[in-house]
């Protein structure tokens, strides 16, 4: 029978085969100091059960959380290992308690919180970008997961531009039925639930976790691909670095010169808030205050302009990229200050 609802977990069900023992071991959870299931639900002959833990209910639905779905999954994963129960099983049928074909132990009727059954449990930290990654060539699941999540990222932005989840979610499950089956034709294909699963998982987190970045330009460094990703990632951060450090120097000065063009002190408070930047960035760029200063102390000994019969106007030097002005009493003068 399937005991969980479709969009709710109620159940955590384990299927015990144990191939590598000789007689599977139904109570292997006492062997393992774990809670103890609600019900054993075994055959009569070969002693293969399905596990069942009563649990408080979580939401699978489009519209739930992430978070306490991958809490549910990260225990279940634990406490399957723990149990030395078959990873690929992932129902929704079970065998039905208290049938006449099975043999059924009922240990209690209490519901686990699912903080309860973590307290026994080790669960896998999360390592996002961290570590060696697997290689996945061996597995159907794994290719085609990877084959749907990088579609469904291309796809994402305009979907929810032209679209509503529901097409988008048609589009994704479209995509990896068609994989499924032409992906790895020298291997049969995953069964139709278990892509579906994937399909959900994939096309949920995507719609609401995945947000490209409009600023962000892949390959603009134009890297040796030969390069490590570690190696790569760290010149693109230094890159970056410099980028934002640049464009921070410049709204620092920029802020600069509105003050100077109201008569207002130059401090590190009057630059913060002229800029909106918080005074301990300021602070770290206080040479630039300093050299504003110092250009205008400058411009302050050379005397107010002087203006030439006959001139038309006078004609401002370009600006390099790197370089920016500071305005001065009376007429505006431009000196060049270089960013490091």
């Amino acid at each position: 029978m399937q005991v969980n609802r479709k969009e709710m977990k109620a159940w955590m069900v384990f299927d015990i085969d144990h191939k590598h023992r000789t007689i599977p071991n139904p109570y292997i959870w006492q062997d393992e100091g774990l809670p103890p299931p609600n019900l054993i639900v075994r055959n009569r002959i070969s002693n293969k059960a399905h596990l069942f833990y009563a649990i408080v209910p979580v939401c699978t639905s489009d519209n739930a959380h992430n978070k306490p779905i991958a809490y549910y999954q990260a225990i279940y994963r634990a406490l399957a290992l723990r149990l030395e129960a078959d990873m690929s099983y992932c129902g929704p049928v079970a065998k039905t308690p208290f049938h006449t074909e099975w043999l059924t132990t009922e240990l209690h009727r209490s519901i686990y919180e699912l903080g309860e059954l973590a307290d026994s449990l080790e669960l896998e930290p999360e390592r996002l970008g961290q570590g060696k990654v697997h290689d996945t060539s061996y597995s159907r699941n794994c290719t085609l997961f990877e084959n749907t999540r990088q579609y469904a990222y291309s796809i994402v932005a305009k979907a929810r531009e032209l679209g509503s989840y529901t097409d988008f979610k048609a589009r994704v499950e479209g995509f990896a039925h068609h994989k499924n089956v032409s992906a790895m034709p020298e291997s049969p294909p995953l069964p139709w639930s278990e892509v579906e699963a994937l399909v959900k998982s994939v096309s949920r987190w995507t719609w609401s976790k995945y947000f490209t970045r409009s600023g962000c330009k892949r390959g603009v460094m134009k890297l040796d691909r030969h390069l490590s990703l570690y190696d790569r990632q760290r010149r693109a951060a230094r890159r970056t670095h410099r980028i934002r450090r640049t464009n921070t120097a410049r709204r620092i000065v920029h802020a600069c010169q509105r003050l100077l063009r109201h008569n207002q002190p130059l401090t590190i408070g009057s630059v913060a808030r002229m800029s909106s930047m918080c005074r301990q960035t300021i602070s770290r760029y206080a040479y630039l205050l300093e050299r504003v200063m110092s250009a205008l102390a400058i411009s302050e000994r050379n005397g107010p302009t002087r203006y030439v019969n006959d001139a038309v106007h006078q004609i401002s030097a370009p600006i390099e990229p790197f370089l920016v002005g500071c305005v001065m009493k009376q007429k505006s003068t431009l000196s060049k200050l270089s960013f490091p």
